[in-house]
């Protein structure tokens, strides 16, 4: 609707200064129009460039995650490695359902930003917070709307929530595990046979504590804390 006011104003324009006679109404009309004209531009402009006429409204959504690790694993694994040069923002890496084969990677993007935090309890979760612009109003929704932003993203705020039932690892950590576990004398093999004996029995009775326990012996073991 806008554009149709812009060209209206701009038309008006014209004819008023070509038709009118009396020089001080011609004047004082084209004036005006040519006012309206300029406080459309304007408001065009604000609007392409600061959204004008729009508010921000956030919406979260919550989901579980699943791991990337092997299914036989008692306890969960959320793989990220660093992309871009500053390494400041990660690819991260789970399933999306208990039942899924491939992983999935969630790539961030120039609005995207994406954090890992520890939470209690046994379940992981993918918590997105977006904000996008919305128009105030049916009435700038009617100005504006041909510019088609209604809706668009502004920010989205990624953050994976992670129990202590889980381990959260780099790529090329969670390559360098299955060496790091291996046992490398026989005394480290029994001891390990004989640990891995007790979490089993631990975790027919207990599965979180047992979890619980392995992730701790991951974190370790690849010094994560």
């Amino acid at each position: 609707m806008i554009i149709l006011i812009l060209a209206l104003f701009a038309i008006s324009a014209f004819f008023a200064n070509m038709t009118i006679k009396n020089s001080g109404m011609r004047y004082t009309v084209t004036l005006v129009l040519l006012g309206g004209l300029i406080i459309s531009v304007v408001a065009l402009v604000a609007n392409m460039h600061d959204y004008y006429g729009m508010k921000s409204v956030t919406t979260t959504t919550k989901k579980e995650i699943y791991s990337a690790g092997q299914s036989n694993q008692n306890f969960g694994m959320l793989l990220y490695q660093g992309v871009g040069t500053n390494g400041q923002e990660n690819v991260y890496i789970y399933k999306t359902s208990k039942t899924d084969k491939k992983t999935t990677l969630a790539k961030p993007d120039l609005n995207t930003t994406s954090k890992k935090v520890d939470i209690s309890g046994n379940k992981a979760y993918r918590v997105v917070k977006t904000t996008r612009y919305e128009y105030k109003n049916n009435g700038f929704k009617f100005l504006f709307g041909i510019a088609g932003n209604n809706k668009q993203l502004k920010h989205r705020r990624v953050t994976y929530q992670v129990p202590p039932t889980w381990v959260a690892l780099t790529t090329k950590q969670a390559k360098s595990l299955a060496s790091k576990l291996t046992p490398k004398t026989t005394a480290e093999r029994v001891s390990a046979a004989a640990q891995q004996k007790q979490l089993a029995d631990l975790a027919k009775v207990d599965p979180d504590k047992a979890a619980t326990l392995e992730a701790n012996q991951v974190k370790k073991v690849l010094q994560l804390d």
